[in-house]
């Protein structure tokens, strides 16, 4: 999926004292994507903040491909990325959050907490930075260290591809 083509929303839940690890909604990534970012959005106002976090991920029939991650809620909404640099084997998996036991206190003492989730999947790597060259095709810098009463020469050769030839003399 275009990164800058949106979100699509998972879904709203609000948590009660009985919710572990819930299903979110179900969220399919293409086959050449190895992330997703995941949006969470509070539905309440951010004082007083009694919620502290919640473990957010998605779950294919392989387990959790992309690992998972702590996610906090505000109000304004908070982007997480699921990822690990590697293509899960499925594309088809499930949102999951689980409240974490501090959270569930405060809602037991009348303090719902409803977030809302929206997702989209992309690649990493997604263009905006070029991959590294390989070694060779742009500029490397190295670092000669103790040459105290060591005499350095270097030339410069080649026109097509230049590199530098240094030599440390006694």
């Amino acid at each position: 999926m275009n990164r800058l083509a949106g979100y699509q929303r998972i879904g709203e839940l609000t948590f009660t004292p009985d919710d572990l690890t819930t299903v979110v909604g179900s969220f399919s990534i293409g086959p050449e994507d190895d992330t997703i970012w995941i949006r969470v959005t509070s539905q309440q106002p951010p004082t007083p903040w009694p919620w502290s976090y919640g473990v957010l991920g998605w779950r294919t029939e392989q387990g959790y491909e992309l690992g998972s991650c702590k996610a906090y809620s505000d109000e304004a909404g908070q982007t997480f990325k699921l990822g690990v640099g590697l293509a899960p084997q499925l594309q088809s998996g499930q949102i999951t959050f689980e409240p974490r036991g501090y959270n569930l206190a405060w809602i037991k003492k009348g303090n719902p907490w409803t977030l809302t989730f929206e997702a989209q999947s992309g690649q990493s790597n997604s263009g905006a930075f070029p991959d590294v060259p390989s070694f060779g095709t742009r500029a490397t810098l190295g670092v000669l260290a103790d040459l105290v009463g060591a005499g350095v020469s270097y030339a410069i050769t080649g026109s097509d591809a230049p590199f530098a030839v240094i030599r440390l003399l006694k």
